[in-house]
């Protein structure tokens, strides 16, 4: 073969693979209609799922069923996102058809939270809303939902009464009016209650989660209802899986250490003596001079100072440790001892998940007389009928007691009448 058709033969060949290459390049750059379902690892259909062609601006978000419908290139990748879920991508390699699944981001998931009626990233409303979570109200024993929120929320000023059984109350920003409310608007998984009075009942150990909206995201949804502020309160739910039994029980101690200082009768005799000194020095002699005729005027008129007076002038010489110390507040208060109890079932299908809880809380005051009961039940039902019906229900159930001590006049107290230990403290 001559040099000149050796060179022909190599033209031809390398027109013939330019020629294939394009073909090959023409195939991939054709867009071919593309179907698929995005379900997430039980199953479930996920509805919203954002799917994008990598490069490309246009992209499809499944429906219901989690369908979606994309034109893409046969060699094309496929994103998939969608909020609490690892973002996946897939290459179709000439596949016109795909099953994908999206596995959950725990992580991610606890930077979502519930606004109104629907979800937002937790940093695109940080500064309007603050979320306490389960392991945060149950880092404490306490002994309602408000004492829970006690330093685990910014913002919001909690204050709480020494009285068991007796709710504390909210201000979320500080005062917002002189003469009008100033309480939040109380939720309980999606049903506005009355003021504090519908959660004082509620059992702490049975709250998923406590969201307090502030500002905008607050009144977007409730209106004027919610200008102070919303507390959203989620329960717990029965979950998928088999049946768990859980208990949870604590005991406290609590006792008063910030009591008045009072003086002891030693002290009040000797400031007594002073106090005559100092009223006329020429006449009286000095308060650490103890004269016993003196003492029988200083303390005339109050037969049982006096008597306890002359204890000290057993002897007959001054000796301040023989008067008798009368400890009023020991009369009034006690160590307080709070126990709770609490039994938990839970647990479900995929089709159907139930709960049931039972709580006791005995609660003693630190005040004499001052005491508070509660039973608590809640049971809780979800069935999921078909792929786009579900429905629950929930019932909770609360009986209490509450004993408010002495009254002032030495009658049983009520809740605008009990005695504390501050009226023990005029006595001294």
């Amino acid at each position: 073969m001559s040099k000149k058709h050796k060179i022909w033969m190599l033209f031809i060949s390398l027109c013939m693979l330019f020629g294939v290459q394009q073909a090959m390049f023409a195939q991939g750059a054709q867009k071919q209609k593309v179907t698929g379902t995005v379900t997430d690892e039980s199953g479930e259909p996920l509805i919203g799922v954002t799917v994008v062609e990598n490069g490309a601006s246009v992209g499809a978000i499944t429906d219901l069923d989690g369908k979606f419908t994309l034109d893409a290139p046969a060699n094309a990748t496929l994103t998939f996102s969608y909020v609490g879920y690892f973002t996946q991508n897939v290459k179709l390699g000439g596949k016109s058809s795909l099953n994908v699944v999206l596995k959950e981001d725990n992580a991610l998931l606890d930077e979502v939270v519930v606004v109104g009626y629907g979800i937002q990233r937790k940093s695109d409303v940080t500064g309007a809303l603050t979320r306490v979570n389960e392991e945060q109200l149950n880092s404490r024993p306490v002994s309602n939902a408000i004492e829970a929120l006690q330093g685990k929320a910014a913002g919001v000023d909690i204050t709480t009464s020494e009285r068991p059984g007796t709710m504390g109350s909210i201000t979320i920003r500080g005062t917002r009016s002189l003469t009008a409310t100033r309480l939040p608007l109380y939720v309980v998984d999606g049903i506005p209650v009355s003021e504090a009075d519908g959660i004082d009942n509620l059992n702490p150990r049975d709250i998923e989660a406590i969201d307090i909206l502030k500002d905008a995201s607050s009144t977007a949804i409730y209106g004027s209802r919610g200008a102070n502020g919303v507390v959203l309160i989620t329960t717990k739910r029965g979950k998928e899986g088999k049946m768990q039994l859980t208990y949870s029980g604590s005991m406290t101690f609590e006792k008063l250490v910030d009591k008045s200082p009072a003086f002891s009768a030693k002290d009040y005799i000797t400031w007594r003596r002073w106090a005559y000194y100092n009223s006329n020095p020429e006449l009286y002699p000095r308060g650490d001079q103890p004269d016993q005729k003196l003492d029988q005027d200083y303390f005339s008129g109050d037969n049982d100072a006096l008597a306890n007076v002359n204890k000290g002038w057993a002897n007959g010489t001054w000796n301040g440790n023989l008067v008798s110390d009368t400890d009023w507040e020991g009369f009034v208060t006690q160590t307080g001892i709070t126990q709770e109890h609490n039994l938990r079932a839970s647990g479900g299908t995929k089709d159907m998940q139930s709960s049931f809880s039972f709580g006791y809380l005995d609660n003693q005051g630190t005040q004499k007389g001052q005491e508070y009961k509660r039973y608590n039940v809640a049971m809780t039902t979800d069935i999921q009928a078909t792929k786009w019906f579900k429905m629950g229900g929930s019932i909770n159930a609360s009986w209490s007691k509450q004993k408010y001590g002495y009254s002032r006049t030495g009658q049983v107290g009520t809740a605008s009448g009990p005695v504390d230990i501050y009226s023990a403290a005029k006595a001294l």
